[in-house]
């Protein structure tokens, strides 16, 4: 539960525009991939990671689409509560935000905090990397 939490998270992120606009739309892709996880769409999710995707965990984006879909089939009810505790762009086509996600279950509640980094290529961005942040 608590990679999958970890996965979920890293995909919750991607946007283009200027930097004011640059955070509305990670805002909003933030609520997209939350809905598209609750709807247990491990394509629609996976839609936000980057190709050349890379974490901590030596996951690349087919690793992650081999976790998320397993777990899903596991988790037959998936309900999240994400939290952007930092928005950052330090410069040009780069993002960077702490968040936590928040596992709604009875029987497996977990709370993960990632520090994630996007890339923006092409117009749109992508989650680049995620990592979980020590509690």
């Amino acid at each position: 539960m608590k990679f999958l939490t970890v996965c979920v998270a890293v995909i919750s992120l991607t946007a283009c525009g200027a930097r004011s606009s640059d955070e509305e739309q990670v805002r909003e892709l933030i609520a997209g991939v939350e809905t598209a996880a609750e709807a247990r769409d491990a394509s629609d999710v996976l839609a936000f990671v980057a190709d050349d995707y890379e974490d901590a965990n030596g996951f690349d984006k087919s690793a992650l689409q081999n976790f998320l879909r397993g777990w899903l089939l596991a988790h037959p009810k998936v309900e999240l509560l994400v939290n952007v505790e930092r928005l950052e762009f330090p410069a040009d086509g780069l993002a960077q935000a702490d968040i936590s996600v928040t596992s709604v279950s009875l029987s497996d509640p977990d709370r993960v905090r990632l520090r994630v980094e996007f890339r923006r290529g092409g117009g749109d961005w992508r989650v680049q990397r995620a990592d979980r942040i020590a509690r």
